[in-house]
């Protein structure tokens, strides 16, 4: 059984690739597992504070994610100027705050047609008991992804079956081979993540917080430009 949650996207999405550089990023065509678990985590700060969150932590490490993004999509291929810090400016410049530079660098940005469902698997012992938390912050979601990437809950169902062909599918479960789409490397939390080592305020070691899986998505490329690329989802 699964917990759906829907989104409806209102403005233009964008999140680069955990291998992507700085200058150079491509984005990925919807949240990933790390993105939506790392907003959940976020999102539980704000609303209840520090109290549990290691425990809330544990209980997404457990949880499986799985997204069905939107049925087409135009991903707009641009190059764009930002600041960046030069790490080899003069210690005085460093040490007033002036030693950033302009530079131009690749992003990409993408259209959603239409909604994105993110499917939560309900098959954890833990889940009963953190469902009604889940679904409060669930509701106060307002982006996946970088800041300005904002989408709309529209609604929760539940999904007793087995996920539809057009949700992803990680590389190594079982599924029809003709359904193959585009391979896609996501991030997942690992089994070694706490919230001391997501923490960007804590001493603890930030290394062991990523999983990486391979993800089938249900997508084909039907043009191509310069300028842009544009996927349809089957199904």
């Amino acid at each position: 059984m699964y917990l759906v949650a829907k989104y409806i996207p209102v403005s233009l999405f964008s999140l680069r690739e955990s291998d992507a550089t700085n200058v150079v990023a491509s984005s990925y065509l919807h949240p990933s597992p790390f993105c939506i678990k790392m907003t959940l985590v976020s999102l539980y700060l704000q609303v209840y504070g520090k109290d549990g969150v290691e425990e809330w932590v544990s209980f997404l490490k457990e949880l499986r994610v799985y997204i069905k993004g939107s049925s087409k999509i135009v991903v707009n291929n641009m190059m764009i100027k930002i600041r960046k810090l030069n790490d080899k400016a003069k210690k005085e410049d460093r040490d007033a705050g002036i030693n950033i530079n302009s530079t131009v660098s690749y992003r990409e940005f993408a259209y959603l047609h239409d909604s994105i469902e993110v499917a939560f698997g309900t098959n954890i012992d833990s889940f009963q008991h953190n469902e009604t938390t889940l679904k409060r912050l669930l509701l106060h979601v307002n982006y996946f992804g970088n800041r300005g990437s904002f989408f709309q809950w529209k609604e929760f169902y539940k999904l007793d079956s087995d996920l539809p062909a057009n949700f992803t599918k990680q590389l190594n479960n079982t599924f029809d081979i003709s359904q193959l789409g585009l391979l896609k490397k996501m991030d997942d939390f690992s089994d070694g993540v706490t919230f001391d080592k997501l923490n960007i305020y804590s001493d603890a070691k930030k290394a062991n917080n990523r999983l990486t899986n391979v993800f089938v998505l249900p997508y084909e490329k039907k043009y191509s430009t310069r300028s842009y690329t544009f996927y349809e989802r089957r199904g």
